[in-house]
């Protein structure tokens, strides 16, 4: 990081605080010993998502976080492996200007029947909307093979 006084490269930070979506560090130049503020953002997806029904909406990933919770409850799949699931779907999409909810759908599939089968199962059964057992059963026969 080069000092905003002098334009030196050689800072160190000081002090880092956290928000939720920020990041802000305290910075000391060690070569003129001027000290400086710098903030980090997250950057916002600018994805809209095109749903079943032909309605578009922002891309939301607290959507899909609150999906997967209800998909791998009570299974061995953990916090961060929800969190990894998370940033896999978002960098399969972030060069897109709009995604349909079933290519979303169909990442998180894949990523979950890597995981845990029944969380796989349960995810599907909302994604795939099965009309009855039969459909059921074959999504669990495909997922045996």
């Amino acid at each position: 990081m080069k000092c905003i006084y002098c334009e030196q490269s050689g800072t160190r930070v000081i002090d880092t605080r956290e928000s939720q979506h920020r990041v802000r560090r305290r910075r000391e130049c060690k070569d003129c010993g001027e000290r400086f503020t710098t903030y980090e953002e997250v950057e916002s997806l600018e994805i809209k998502v095109e749903k079943t029904d032909g309605e578009t909406e922002a891309f939301d990933e607290d959507k899909i976080r609150s999906g997967l919770e209800k998909a791998v409850k009570k299974t061995p799949v953990g916090e961060d492996e929800v969190e990894e699931i998370i940033e896999n779907v978002k960098s399969e999409v972030k060069n897109k200007k709009k995604v349909s909810s079933r290519e979303i759908g169909r990442i998180i599939k894949n990523e979950l029947k890597e995981r845990n089968e029944v969380a796989y199962i349960r995810f599907a059964s909302v994604y795939d909307s099965f009309e009855d057992l039969e459909s059921l059963q074959k999504e669990v026969e495909a997922l045996k093979e």
